[in-house]
This record gives C-alpha cells, structure tokens and sequence, in this order.
C-alpha cells in the first residue's frame, strides 16, 4: 500500500489567509503533492485535471458555493468515492446536516483545530488508499477470471468437432455453455469412439469459483489419461470415481452422465451419477430417464449401473445442467422433468431446435446464477 503522503490532495477555498494556513497544515504533515482553487467553479476544473485522492472544501465561496460543489462531484460516477472533507463556520445541525446530505464525507468546524484536521486528512486519506488497493485487485482478479473462463471454455468441444462427428455418423449435435458471473463446475464432451459409437457426457461439480472449475480441469486431464470406455460406461464411472476420490477435498464432489451412442446397434447405453435426467425419445413421445447413482468422489465402495435405451434414426436425446429445472421464472416457478420433456418435444419442430429451446427458457427469467450446459442430439432421420 502507497504512503498517504504521496496522495494527492485539493483545497478548495476563497481566502487566502486560510489557503496558506491549510499548505501549512498539509506540508508540516508531510503531505506534498496540494492543488489550490479559488471558489467552487474552478474547484471542479481542478478535480478534473489534478484528480486529487482528497477535497478540502470551503462552504461559503462566491460564483459556486461548497454545497453545490459536491453535488456535482456526486453526480459524476468517476467521483462517487472521493473523499471531500468540508471545513466551515456553519454552527447549526441542520446546515451541519445539509452539508452531509449535499455529499460531504466528513466535516470540520472553523477555526481548524491543527491536530483534528491533520487526523481527520490522514483518515481520509487512508481508507482511499484502501478502495483504491481494493478497486486494483478486484479489476486485476476479474482480469485473471476472464482468462480462466475462456480456458475452462477451452476444454469443450469445438464446432468443427461437432461437425466432423455429426457427419460421420449421421447426427446433428448442437450445445449451449452459458457461464454465470462466476467461474463453475460445469463441463461436457464428445468423443468419436469408432465402429459407429459417440460417447457423450455432462458433469457438474459441486461449489462455484476457482474450485470447482480446478476440478474441471482435473476430470479433463484423467478422462484424457483414461479414454473413454467403448462398451461399458458404468465401469468407466468406477475407474473415474476411484481416482477422484484421491482428488477431491472433503465435501467436494461430481455430478456426471455418462453415455455411448451407437448408431449401428442404434441404442444409447449410460450410467448417471446423480445426474439430471437425459430426454430421449423421437417424434411418437419423449421421456425423461433415470439419472441417479451416487454422485463422483464420494466415496471408492460406489456402484453405478448401466441403461440401454432404443436410439434409432429420428431420436432426439437432450442432456442439461440443473440450472435448466432450479432457475425460477419471475413467478417464482421452475422447470420439472415433464415440463423439460414437452419442452424438448416442442423445441425439435423448430429449424433451429435449441435456440428455440433457449428463448423460451430465457423467456421472463434472471440472468441464471449457475453454469447452464445443453447438448442437443438427434439422428437424422
């Protein structure tokens, strides 16, 4: 943190006698960066060009008074923080008071007590260094968490991927990721396991924050150390489990669905670990199938079992994150299962299904508070 002397500090007053008294106050206190103006109008110019870290300011002033000062500096966003401490011959409460409610921070009464306004300076001046620290490393923090949203992004799967799989095996695979204000847990993939499968799956660590997108990166490193089963996703669940629970802190723990489509056997076999439900089905009904299981990282006894479900072409299957079903609508309601199955059931007669999907989701809600993840995929009839 910056020594208070080195700040910077503006006296707005009319009288001279005064203007010394103050340079004499400040620079004893060893203060040595002080800009002066006259009355109020040239006070502003001089808040503008010397951007001073404190405002000592006179009430009484001819052209522009100090009441009038600080509710113009309280009208200019930039100037909402400065401090502006007012020094005034004014003895009654109630102008004591207009003072405050004009946007003074601090007020001294004329004649200065030396001692009082050097401490009420170094007060001032010492919480602005504070905000300022504080304003440097939020912005420095936001700077690091933009970085760290696009690397966690870095690890989806690209459009050009989408495409390839989607024409090899006659899909069509589209995805949403919508991150919220903080980093997440979220995270999905998509791998070409030959022989006609796709493995897909979604996962959603527990927390927000740095954590949970470290987690992230973690299950990315194992599952690419460990390729994805071809014929067995629960006991890809187990392999993954095992060494998560070497990993992950106490409390901590994963959601995950995991599943291979095959479209020469055309069926969708996965296993859920306390998933959401994935929505399957084709143009005769859509259903929501069972996704639960003990989430990952719990503990190494866990089993997890597999579901076989008829996947030929023209079916749809829609996997999401549980920001879909728990972010309320302006009524307070939610999606459940069934409403997330018709939704889907309305959304694939659209040319552009899950867009269509999103608008009605979006539609009289709250930006979402946690990660939203969709993966849309359909067999081409």
């Amino acid at each position: 943190m910056s020594d208070v002397r080195a700040l910077r500090v503006l006296v707005i007053e009319d009288s001279e006698t005064n203007r010394r008294l103050l340079d004499a106050l400040l620079r004893a206190a060893g203060i040595q960066t002080i800009a002066f103006a006259v009355d109020g109008i040239d006070g502003l110019e001089k808040v503008e060009s010397f951007q001073p870290d404190l405002v000592v300011l006179d009430i009484m002033m001819p052209r522009m008074d100090g009441f009038e000062v600080c509710r113009r500096l309280r009208a200019l966003p930039e100037h909402r923080s400065l401090p502006i401490l007012v020094q005034t011959g004014l003895e009654t409460a109630q102008e004591r008071t207009e003072a405050f409610r004009a946007g003074a921070t601090d007020l001294v009464i004329k004649p200065l007590n030396g001692a009082e306004f050097l401490a009420r300076v170094r007060v001032h001046l010492q919480n602005r260094m504070l905000i300022r620290d504080l304003e440097d490393y939020r912005a420095r923090l936001e700077g690091e968490l933009v970085v760290a949203r696009d690397m966690q992004q870095s690890l989806l799967p690209t459009e050009s991927l989408m495409d390839e799989i989607s024409a090899s095996h006659g899909l069509r695979i589209a995805a949403h990721f919508e991150p919220c204000s903080e980093l997440g847990g979220d995270g999905w993939g998509l791998a070409d396991l030959g022989d006609g499968r796709v493995a897909v799956w979604l996962v959603d660590f527990t927390g927000h924050g740095v954590g949970a997108a470290v987690n992230t990166f973690r299950l990315h490193t194992l599952m690419s150390e460990m390729p994805p089963d071809p014929s067995d996703p629960a006991r890809y669940l187990a392999a993954l489990n095992e060494r998560l629970c070497g990993l992950l802190r106490i409390g901590q723990f994963a959601t995950f669905l995991y599943g291979i489509l095959d479209t020469r056997a055309h069926v969708f076999t996965y296993a859920g670990a306390a998933g959401t439900s994935p929505v399957i089905g084709d143009s005769d009904g859509m259903a929501a199938h069972d996704a639960s299981g003990l989430p990952l990282g719990i503990s190494r006894q866990g089993t997890w079992q597999n579901h076989s479900i008829p996947f030929p072409p023209g079916s749809l299957l829609l996997l999401y994150s549980d920001a879909l079903t728990e972010t309320p609508d302006i009524r307070g309601a939610m999606l459940d299962e069934p409403a997330v199955t018709v939704l889907a059931a309305d959304s694939r007669r659209a040319e552009a299904p899950l867009t269509a999907l999103l608008d009605v989701f979006h539609r009289d809600r709250e930006p979402v508070s946690d990660d939203l993840t969709l993966v849309w995929i359909e067999r081409v009839g």
